[in-house]
Formats: C-alpha cells, sequence, structure tokens
C-alpha cells in the first residue's frame, strides 16, 4: 500500500553551502528513500526558474516520497549548519492531507505553523479543513 508524501523545502539564496550538504545527503539516511531532493531553482544560469529573467532569491527543493519518515527528515534537516535558520520553510503534503502543512525552524526546533481553518486529528495526523466536507473530493 502506499503512502505518498509530497515535500517542498525553501530556505534563502546566502545558503548555499546549506544546499551542498543537502544534495550531498545520503537519501536512505535522511528518510527520502531511495532517491533525494530535485532541485525546483534548477542549475540554469542565476538559477532561473520562471517569471523574470532575475535569478532567484531563495533556494527551493521538492520531491514525493513513499513512506516518508518526516520525523527522520525534519531531524536531519534541523542538524545541517543553518546561517539564516529562520527563513527555512517545510512543507508537507501527505496523500490523505487536505493541503500543505507548513514548518519552520523557530530556536533550533521544528515548529508545525497554524494553518488557519484546519486540524492535525490525533488519531491518523492527517491535516484537514474544518470549513470542508471530508468527501468534498470524492467522485459519486
Amino acid at each position: 500500500m502506499s503512502d505518498f508524501t509530497d515535500v517542498i523545502l525553501l530556505f534563502s539564496y546566502l545558503e548555499d553551502s546549506v544546499l551542498q550538504h543537502i544534495i550531498s545527503l545520503d537519501p536512505l539516511d535522511a528518510g527520502l528513500h531511495p532517491s533525494g531532493f530535485e532541485r525546483v531553482t534548477g542549475d540554469r544560469q542565476l538559477g532561473h526558474w520562471g517569471g523574470t529573467p532575475r535569478g532567484a532569491e531563495c533556494h527551493i527543493l521538492a520531491g514525493t516520497f513513499n513512506h516518508l519518515n518526516t520525523g527522520k527528515l525534519r531531524s536531519t534537516l534541523q542538524q545541517l549548519p543553518w546561517k539564516c535558520p529562520h527563513s527555512v520553510q517545510l512543507l508537507l503534503h501527505n496523500e490523505n492531507d487536505a493541503l500543505f502543512g507548513m514548518w519552520i525552524l523557530l530556536d533550533g526546533h521544528w515548529l508545525e505553523v497554524r494553518i488557519p481553518r484546519t486540524t492535525r486529528r490525533p488519531a491518523d495526523g492527517h491535516l484537514h479543513r474544518t470549513d470542508c466536507p471530508d468527501d468534498e473530493y470524492q467522485q459519486p
């Protein structure tokens, strides 16, 4: 049975050294089995990835992983030598979540940002909207 999680990691363009750490992570050790992140900001000149020809002002890494251990991923990322930890945002979306949850590094630890009109169900850990029916996306 699958359990896919979409991951988007955003952080300051001043964190080039941490970017190299992330790119060189062993995907299995980081809980990203068997492949790691893909750079959304790309390797194009100046990191251009759309919009104006000016370079991106941030690094964006993304991936979709089956049976991701999100705790292990957060722990691995938390231990990296961030210069600007306040600029790091981690977006996680499990296939059973209604929307992405956002995590930030605060005082060296991950904190999930509370999103209005959402709740994380204790029973299954999935993020749900409180103003939408659970069956909104189900086919008749």
